[in-house]
C-alpha cells in the first residue's frame, strides 16, 4: 500500500514536470509563464541555423558575456501575469483619467498656468515623448531576444509601461497645445529633441541603445543606467519643480507613472541578482556594461539636474546632481553590484 501511494505521489508531480521538482503546486504565475518562450529551443526559429534570425539569437543572445545555465528559474518579483498587469494598470489609468477630469473639467487649471510653468512644461515634460518612444522599443528588444519567457514578459510589461507613458505626454501635450496655442506645444518638441544643449546627452545616450545589440548590454544599459537616471530626472525631480509652479496635475500624473519605474527597478535588479547568484563571475559582466556607459549616465546626470533646476526658485542643481547620484548608486547595490551584496 505504501509503495502504490508513492507511485501515486510521483505521478501527480508529472503534472508539472517541467518546472522540476518544485515540492509544491505551481502558482498561477509560473502555470501561465513557464517554458512560453518559442526562441529557446534548439532551433529557435524552426529553420536552420544559417537564417538570419537564428544567426542573430546567437550572436547576440547565446553568445555573450552574461552567462546564466538557466533563465527559467528567474522569478519576476512582482509575478505578473497578463491578468494581474491589466487590472493593476487599469485602476493605474482610472486615477489618471480622473485626475485629467478633476484639472481640466471640474476646476480648469491648465488655462491659469504661469509663464514660468508653461516653460518648464514645455523644457522637461512634452519633448519627453521621443526619449520615452527611444526606451519603449529597447524594452520590446529585450523582451524579443530574451532567453526566457520569465525574463520576456517581465520586459514585454515595461514596454507597455512606456507606451503608456507616451500616449500621457502626447495627450498633455495636446490639451497645453489647446489651451497655450502660440506657446509651440507639439511643434517644438523635436527642435529641443535634437537641439537644445541640456538635451543632448539623453539624445545621444537612447540613440547609442537603440544600435546596442548584445542582450546583456541593452538590458544592463537601459535598466541600470539610462532608463532610471532619466526617470528619476523626468518623473520624481520633474514633479517637485512641477508642484513648486503649481502645476499640480502634471506633478501626480508623474507621481503615478513613476510607480511604474520602480517595478521596472524591481524586475531589473531581481534579474541582475539571479545572474550573480547563477555564476558569480556575472558580477564582473554586469559591472564593466555599468562602466561602459558611466560617462553616459553621468553626462545624464549633469545636464538633467541642470534642465530641471533651472525652472525652480531655490531649486541647486548641484544639490539635484548629488540625489541623482545617490539613487543611481542604490539601484547598483539593489543589483548586487557591491561586493557585500
Amino acid at each position: 500500500m505504501a509503495q502504490a501511494a508513492g507511485n501515486r505521489r510521483e505521478r501527480r508531480r508529472k503534472t508539472w514536470s517541467s518546472l522540476g521538482d518544485l515540492g509544491r503546486k505551481p502558482t498561477e504565475y509560473e502555470v501561465v509563464t513557464h517554458g512560453m518562450n518559442h526562441t529557446a529551443g534548439e532551433t529557435p526559429l524552426e529553420m536552420g541555423p544559417d537564417v538570419h534570425g537564428n544567426v542573430w539569437l546567437k550572436k547576440y543572445r547565446d553568445d555573450i558575456a552574461l552567462k546564466v545555465d538557466n533563465w527559467d528559474e528567474f522569478r519576476d518579483p512582482d509575478q505578473l501575469t497578463y491578468g494581474k498587469y491589466v487590472r493593476l494598470q487599469d485602476e493605474q489609468e482610472a486615477y489618471v483619467d480622473n485626475l485629467l477630469e478633476e484639472y481640466t473639467e471640474r476646476r480648469p487649471s491648465d488655462e491659469t498656468l504661469s509663464s514660468a510653468a508653461l516653460a518648464c512644461l514645455g523644457s522637461c515634460l512634452t519633448p519627453g515623448r521621443y526619449l520615452v518612444h527611444g526606451q519603449q522599443m529597447m524594452a520590446a528588444y529585450i523582451q524579443q531576444i530574451a532567453a526566457s519567457s520569465y525574463v520576456a514578459n517581465g520586459a514585454s510589461f515595461q514596454a507597455a509601461d512606456q507606451l503608456r507613458r507616451v500616449q500621457r505626454i502626447a495627450y498633455r501635450t495636446k490639451q497645453l497645445d489647446l489651451a497655450h496655442p502660440t506657446h509651440g506645444f507639439g511643434s517644438n518638441e523635436r527642435g529641443i529633441w535634437e537641439s537644445d544643449p541640456l538635451w543632448q546627452p539623453m539624445r545621444e545616450a537612447t540613440e547609442r541603445l537603440l544600435v546596442t545589440f548584445a542582450w546583456d548590454e541593452a538590458l544592463i544599459a537601459t535598466n541600470l543606467v539610462v532608463k532610471p537616471i532619466c526617470d528619476d530626472i523626468f518623473l520624481r525631480q520633474f514633479a517637485r519643480v512641477a508642484r513648486s509652479l503649481d502645476a499640480g496635475l502634471d506633478a501626480l500624473i508623474a507621481d503615478n507613472l513613476y510607480r511604474d519605474t520602480e517595478r521596472h527597478q524591481r524586475f531589473a535588479t531581481a534579474a541582475c541578482r539571479h545572474a550573480i547568484a547563477a555564476d558569480r563571475a556575472n558580477r564582473d559582466v554586469i559591472w564593466g556594461h555599468v562602466e561602459a556607459w558611466q560617462e553616459a549616465g553621468e553626462a545624464i546626470v549633469v545636464a538633467g539636474a541642470k534642465l530641471v533646476a533651472q525652472h525652480a526658485d531655490g531649486m541647486v542643481a548641484g544639490e539635484v546632481e548629488a540625489e541623482l547620484r545617490s539613487a543611481w548608486q542604490q539601484l547598483q547595490r539593489d543589483a548586487g553590484l557591491t561586493h557585500d551584496a
